[in-house]
């Protein structure tokens, strides 16, 4: 009760038209209203709620894609639910249910809540990609040893986080790093996402700068 999955777009820059949509989970109650997730996904994973909650969200978004043949959707998935959880038993069983393509499929995993030296994480991505579902490294730039992350997981999807876009178009430094990580991402065959794209500004500057995917307020808000 209180739950919402909610959806985001996200920008194919070569045809800046909609590519995916982020599956984002929403919660909103009579006592406290609405309550970020940067609050409650914390206290599920230590409690193992986000067990059931990130099977649900999963049902629900793969659902909604499912009215849609040529569209993907995007799911953050914990790294508690990979761990304790039958996880891709779980995503191939749903898939299935409602009819859709393993590729419209992306799971996103958070660079920094993972142990990029963990055989199962890295088996657990390796089988995926078997299964021709589609990965994403979120959150990359605020974690530690980042390309070994990339290196190790080798996903189809590098997400760049907020923090090194924020204002991209006046900082010198942000975008060096920028054209650094676009460059070693498409070295390896990895498209590049900006998330977190707020204004006209950075939109244009990585339109001009060879950015593969965007996503943000100034493009869509989450509904």
């Amino acid at each position: 009760k209180g739950f919402e999955v909610y959806f985001q777009p996200i920008i194919d820059m070569k045809t800046e038209k909609i590519h995916s949509m982020e599956a984002l989970l929403r919660f909103e109650c009579d006592e406290f209203g609405k309550i970020s997730p940067l609050e409650f996904i914390p206290l599920f994973e230590e409690s193992d709620l986000i067990i059931p909650v990130g099977r649900w969200v999963l049902d629900q978004a793969l659902k909604a894609v499912s009215m849609f043949s040529n569209i993907k959707v995007q799911i953050n998935m914990s790294y508690v639910q990979v761990l304790k959880t039958p996880a891709l038993n779980d995503i191939l069983n749903i898939i299935k249910n409602y009819k859709i393509e393993n590729n419209q499929l992306v799971i996103e995993l958070t660079e920094s809540g993972f142990i990029e030296s963990d055989r199962f994480f890295v088996s657990f991505c390796n089988r995926l990609k078997e299964n021709g579902i589609l990965l994403a490294l979120d959150d990359f730039g605020t974690g530690n040893n980042n390309m070994m992350a990339v290196d190790i997981f080798a996903p189809h999807i590098v997400k760049l986080d907020r923090s090194l876009i924020t204002d991209i178009e006046n900082d010198v430094d942000k975008q060096e790093y920028y054209f650094y990580y676009r460059d070693s991402f498409h070295k390896r065959g990895i498209k590049v996402l900006a998330e977190g794209i707020e204004s006209r500004e950075e939109y244009e500057f990585l339109r001009d700068n060879g950015i593969d995917l965007v996503q943000g307020f100034y493009l869509g808000r989450p509904e």
